[in-house]
């Protein structure tokens, strides 16, 4: 049973690096000494040189040839298992008056502010543009499914790939966007946020996302309670437009777009 899961992870594996035009290893291929620097230079092969698919058993990763950091993957399993502190701000400015309101997390990258509204009993739909990054999304739910004792986490997750801005009126018809969360990863003050390490690498491939202000007003219109939008600390309104209000925490802060108020539970 577990060969079929490794097999059908490789062969998703094989395909996605065939799509990006970029190799994929196992674990094996890369530790052996056929895995070299000049598999990864030739321009005709490689769009972005030094990104490879990296296949652990299980997990897929993202990483680069020569680098520092860790190559990048999901786990929603140690994510459930040890909870980040501090989410308190997300958790308020999301959650509001409904006791669990359904949440879209449309910009989810690396689903790490998703990982704290499940844990927390939220449901979330996940949109993710760049393939890449929605592979490891993917990846990361296969093995929570599949982990004893996480059913009813598992159950609160999807993703949907694809532009954030074409899925939300979807979503909307769904009954899904109750809250639309965003995170635009280019946070700027005048300069681009400085970024954890381990970010610099999936950055390089993502680019610098969508544009803001079409995704804010798709998001506004989407929306059934409010639009939440992380932002750095001292960085400007998401295209430049004011919020309701402002959670603010030491380096970030959340805008909260309220749109109606919460219907309160008996």
């Amino acid at each position: 049973m577990q060969e079929a899961s490794d097999a059908l992870v490789w062969e998703q594996a094989r395909q996605l690096a065939a799509q990006l035009n970029i190799p994929v290893y196992t674990s094996a291929d890369y530790n052996s000494e056929d895995v070299s620097s000049e598999d990864f230079s030739s321009t005709d092969k490689v769009k972005r040189p030094g990104l490879y698919l990296r296949l652990d058993g299980d997990y897929l990763k993202l990483g680069r040839l020569g680098a520092r950091e860790h190559p990048v993957f999901v786990d929603f399993v140690s994510a459930m298992n040890k909870p980040r502190r501090g989410p308190e701000l997300l958790i308020k400015a999301v959650g509001g008056g409904l006791p669990r309101p359904r949440v879209i997390d449309a910009t989810a990258g690396l689903g790490r502010d998703s990982a704290i509204l499940m844990a927390a009993g939220y449901p979330v739909t996940m949109i993710e543009e760049n393939p890449v990054a929605g592979a490891l999304l993917d990846n990361a739910m296969n093995r929570l499914r599949s982990a004893p004792g996480f059913n009813e986490h598992a159950a609160r997750i999807s993703l949907k790939q694809g532009r954030a801005e074409e899925h939300l009126p979807l979503l909307a018809q769904e009954g899904l966007a109750e809250v639309i969360y965003l995170d635009p990863m280019f946070a700027v003050s005048g300069k681009a946020a400085l970024v954890k390490k381990e970010m610099q690498l999936f950055q390089s491939l993502l680019g610098h996302g969508p544009d803001d202000t079409e995704l804010l007003e798709r998001a506004l219109a989407a929306a059934t309670y409010r639009v939440v939008v992380k932002r750095a600390l001292k960085a400007p309104p998401l295209a430049d437009r004011q919020p309701t209000m402002a959670i603010k925490g030491k380096a970030v802060r959340f805008d909260v777009y309220a749109l109606k108020s919460f219907k309160r539970q008996s």
